[in-house]
C-alpha cells in the first residue's frame, strides 16, 4: 500500500513549493497593482516607501522562476514520457498559454476590451513562446539544451544595442508599445520604445 501511494507522490515537492511562492509573490504585486495607484513606478527611489519598493522588486524574480521550472519540469517529465509526448504536451501547453494571454488575461484581466488595437503581450506569451521552443529541445541531447540556455541567458543582453521598428523585433526582444490599425484594408504597426 505504501508503495502504491510513493508510486503516486513522484512530484518533488521542492519545486511545488518554489512553484507556489512564486505564484503567492506574484498574486501580491498584482493585488497591490489593483488596489493601489501611488501615481509612480513603485520602484522609483524617490517617491516609494520601503515596503511598496520591495513588493514590486520582489516580483522581478517570479518571471525567471516560472522560466527555470518550466524547464526543470520538462527534463522531469523526461523521466515518465517519450521525448515525442512531451514535445507534443508543451507544444499545446505553449499555445494554450499563448491564447490565455492574447484573450483571456488581455480582454478580461488587463485591457477589459475586445479592442485589439493596443495589445500587451507579457508573461503568458513568452512563457508560452517558450514553451513551444522547448517542445523541439527535447529531442536534443541534455547538454545542447544547457548550451543553447546558456548561450541564450548570457548572450541576450549583447542584442540591447539593436534598434529597430520592425514588430517582429519588438516581439522577440526589444519591450516596445505595438499599434496595429487598418489602413485600406491592410493591417499596418506603428512601434513606439517605451524608454
Amino acid at each position: 500500500m505504501t508503495e502504491a501511494v510513493a508510486s503516486k507522490r513522484a512530484r518533488i515537492e521542492s519545486v511545488d513549493v518554489v512553484r507556489g511562492a512564486s505564484m503567492i509573490i506574484m498574486a501580491l504585486d498584482y493585488v497591490r497593482d489593483y488596489f493601489s495607484n501611488p501615481g509612480f513606478e513603485p520602484t522609483d527611489l524617490t517617491h516609494t516607501s520601503v515596503a511598496l519598493f520591495f513588493t514590486r522588486w520582489i516580483t522581478h524574480f517570479c518571471a525567471p522562476v516560472f522560466f527555470l521550472l518550466t524547464g526543470t519540469g520538462a527534463y522531469l517529465s523526461l523521466r515518465k514520457q517519450s521525448p515525442a509526448q512531451l514535445s507534443r504536451f508543451l507544444f499545446t501547453r505553449g499555445l494554450w498559454l499563448i491564447f490565455l494571454e492574447l484573450v483571456v488575461v488581455r480582454c478580461l484581466g488587463w485591457q477589459f476590451n475586445f479592442d485589439y488595437r493596443l495589445t500587451l503581450i507579457i508573461v503568458l506569451w513568452a512563457l508560452g513562446w517558450s514553451m513551444i521552443v522547448l517542445s523541439a529541445l527535447v529531442f536534443l541531447p541534455a547538454w545542447w539544451v544547457a548550451a543553447f540556455g546558456v548561450v541564450l541567458i548570457a548572450g541576450h543582453n549583447l542584442l540591447d544595442g539593436i534598434q529597430s521598428s520592425n514588430p517582429i523585433w519588438s516581439i522577440l526582444h526589444s519591450p516596445n508599445i505595438l499599434w496595429s490599425s487598418l489602413n485600406a484594408g491592410k493591417l499596418f504597426y506603428r512601434v513606439w520604445d517605451l524608454v
